[in-house]
């Protein structure tokens, strides 16, 4: 729990009154490696905060065509597919557990009667979308001006030991590069 506390302290520090209203509309529960969180084409009512382990979001261009990792998210952070979430609409993205995970769950309808209720919760989720988007911002320029060898580096210094926790083809997948060719950056990563 010190994960998600620690969360919201660098967020924006609730009240101990409205951290136990957060708790008291949160579940925590378990899921295994390979379990879905939220499945494409279903319509997502959560938003799932990551205590442990290591989740992917994930789409696909056409029914037939492969999965391609839209992000790996860790420990401490956020995992979900919000716009399903928030618009009650067929999931885009999915969510996938890369390991075994412990994830807190809210209901998003019951996030939103919380901020009407509390201008403090109300800051607490405004500064939380913030945060987020500034998270997809970064991965975003990282996307468009950095080559997949510094990319792997920056996944590599968030999720310390991703190469032993999760598959070398969703690693891959998230860098927008093929498992030969990632092979081949951490054979010259090795050599250096």
């Amino acid at each position: 729990m010190e994960v998600l506390i620690n969360f919201v302290k660098e967020i924006y520090p609730l009240s101990n009154e409205g951290f136990q209203k957060l708790l008291s509309i949160s579940e925590i529960v378990s899921y295994k490696a390979g379990d879905h969180l939220c499945e494409l084409g279903s319509v997502n009512d959560r938003i799932f905060f990551i205590l442990n382990g290591v989740t992917r979001t994930y789409m696909k261009e056409t029914p037939e065509s492969s999965e391609i990792n839209k992000s790996i998210c860790f420990t401490g952070n956020l995992a979900t597919s919000l716009k399903s979430a928030i618009n009650k609409s067929p999931a885009n993205i999915a969510c996938q557990c890369l390991t075994d995970c412990l994830i807190v769950e809210t209901k998003e309808e019951d996030l939103s009667r919380l901020r009407q209720e509390s201008q403090e919760f109300s800051e607490f989720m405004y500064r939380t979308l913030e945060v987020e988007y500034t998270k997809l911002e970064e991965s975003l320029i990282d996307l468009l001006s950095k080559n997949a060898t510094e990319r792997y580096l920056v996944l590599r210094e968030k999720i310390k030991d991703i190469d032993q926790l999760i598959p070398q083809y969703h690693i891959a997948s998230h860098l927008g590069i093929t498992p030969i060719q990632l092979s081949r950056i951490r054979k010259k990563l090795l050599n250096k």
